[in-house]
């Protein structure tokens, strides 16, 4: 902690309730969002109530080294706090469930089965449809076919998934989209991961999708010990996704701590991480939020 900046230090300690730390590239996110976690384990909480998550496999291994790190001189073991990423994380939480987690399906291989002359643009149109579909809209194949004249995405969503049950399977995001619909259909599970989820930590927000904040507001509530960091100037996924506002922005974010259980509401606006760079001063912000 005595590495940190002033500012840095703010944020890593901040009190208990919902945390959005918005700050520009090489401001030192991470280390801040490692720093909360030896933070909150010196102070007394429990690592196995303490969960991080991020965006991809890379990033989480790579949180996790650094994590580990940071905690080896309050003597705990490697892997002492959960460090997963979104798809990792649901999939323990379906097999927690009882929910089947195998074979995971590849999208495109499916499609091509179906349609074996399908070309490269329709493939990524329907990918990224079906992505909508699952994650942004949250509808299952049921209740898509409950459509009296279904459209020719509908029913093209209709026919893969059709494939994906025949396989046995799931695709890659409905190791999210099934965990959070899990979650919301059985309280006890629920109950359960929201003990695992006591302290929740959430790098890179700037590349979730709707569904991904959506399991990270479920998780956190109704304490909403939950703390956010990210850069919107650097999300990756918006063309790919959203056409208007990426789920993931502040706005959103915030508006659904408010709706929380613990009513949420906004109580201090503070400017962190203050950078020069080529002779501009970037100002980012830490959001502390309170019920």
């Amino acid at each position: 902690m005595a590495r940190l900046a002033p500012d840095q230090r703010a944020a890593a300690t901040a009190p208990p309730g919902p945390v959005l730390c918005v700050a520009p590239a090489g401001s030192g996110k991470t280390t801040t969002l490692v720093a909360r976690i030896a933070w909150l384990v010196a102070t007394g909480t429990d690592p196995a109530r303490i969960t991080a998550v991020t965006f991809n496999k890379r990033a989480a291994d790579e949180m996790a080294s650094r994590v580990d790190t940071a905690l080896e001189p309050l003597g705990l073991s490697v892997g002492a706090v959960r460090v997963k990423t979104f798809h990792a994380l649901g999939r323990e939480i379906l097999a927690d469930g009882g929910e089947r987690i195998e074979p995971l399906l590849d999208r495109e291989s499916v499609l091509r089965d179906i349609w074996p002359e399908i070309d490269r643009g329709t493939l990524r149109r329907l990918d990224d449809a079906f992505s909508r579909l699952k994650l942004d809209i949250g509808v299952t194949a049921a209740e898509v076919a409950t459509d009296p004249e279904p459209g020719p995405i509908a029913r093209a969503f209709l026919a893969y998934e059709s494939a994906i049950e025949d396989a046995g399977g799931l695709d890659f995001d409905d190791l999210v989209a099934r965990a959070l619909r899990l979650l919301e259909a059985r309280p006890r599970i629920l109950g359960r991961w929201r003990e695992s989820c006591r302290h929740l930590l959430v790098d890179e927000t700037q590349d979730v999708d709707r569904s991904q904040l959506r399991l990270a507001l479920l998780l956190a509530a109704p304490a909403n010990d939950v703390f956010f960091v990210g850069d919107d100037d650097q999300t990756i996924y918006r063309p790919a996704l959203y056409a208007g506002p990426v789920p993931a922005n502040w706005a959103l974010t915030c508006a659904s701590l408010g709706r929380a259980p613990s009513d949420a509401l906004l109580k201090d606006l503070v400017p962190l991480f203050i950078r020069e760079r080529d002779g501009l001063l970037t100002v980012s912000l830490v959001l502390f939020l309170t019920g």
